[in-house]
């Protein structure tokens, strides 16, 4: 009669000559066998088919607080950058970790780079930003831009003057501010968005362009500030919470 651990010792030696893993069933358990002839027990991953998708830092907190199956198990929570943070649970026997939520933050993006007309410009301005005393100044620098101002700029490399209207009927000379400062909506919106210097510049039409000018060093402040915020939320779970960014 053959026994169980004749059975586990037959499959091994098969093993051992295989290439790469098997699963063998016997007596209603599963057995994987790599190609070293090692056995272990196989259970059936019983993990999240897809994660959870939502838009706020609020619904991490939520789940992972109050909705979240994997309460009594250690989770994860990583700020993969400024606008994703993923929930993930332990390794299974194959190695993958399994990911309960996807948070992907939702909010106004700025075209960086790209050209506008001073409509567009003024538009975006007001939307997609935050309020800075810098772009009170140049939101109301490119109300007063003339039509006709694009033939009567003057360029150094640096600072732009662009003939501009300095009240009703009269027109000056005005500097361009650069470069500026201004807090555009670019990270999740529980956290408070980053004050950064831009370059604006103008072509004839007039078109009008804003190109980052710090290197994109915001995204690791914004990283830091949603891994703060997550680790204040989540301090009372933090036994089996473990927050990485």
């Amino acid at each position: 009669m053959t026994t169980e651990a004749d059975a586990l010792k037959f499959t091994a030696e098969q093993a051992v000559t295989a290439n790469g893993k098997r699963i063998i069933e016997t007596k209603n358990r599963q057995f994987l066998i790599n190609g070293n002839g090692d056995i272990r027990e196989f259970r059936p991953n019983d993990g999240a088919n897809e994660a959870l998708q939502v838009h706020t830092l609020t619904a991490v907190v939520d789940y992972i607080g109050k909705v979240s199956e994997r309460s009594a198990s250690p989770l994860i929570v990583q700020v993969v950058d400024e606008n994703s943070v993923f929930v993930l649970g332990e390794l299974d026997d194959f190695g993958n970790r399994e990911v309960l939520i996807k948070a992907k933050a939702m909010h106004p993006c700025y075209p960086y780079g790209q050209w506008l007309d001073s409509e567009s410009f003024i538009i975006a301005l007001q939307a997609q930003f935050m309020t800075t005393e810098d772009g009170k100044v140049l939101l109301k620098f490119v109300g007063n831009l003339k039509d006709e101002s694009a033939q009567t700029m003057v360029d150094d490399g640096v600072s732009q003057v662009a003939t501009a209207r300095s009240g009703v009927a009269s027109v000056g000379k005005v500097v361009v501010p650069n470069p500026i400062s201004l807090r555009p909506y670019r990270t999740f919106l529980e956290v408070e968005q980053q004050e950064s210097d831009f370059v604006f510049r103008m072509h004839e039409g007039p078109k009008l362009a804003l190109f980052s000018a710090d290197g994109d060093a915001w995204r690791n402040t914004a990283i830091d500030l949603v891994a703060e915020y997550l680790s204040e939320k989540l301090v009372k779970f933090s036994k089996h919470v473990t927050g990485l960014a």
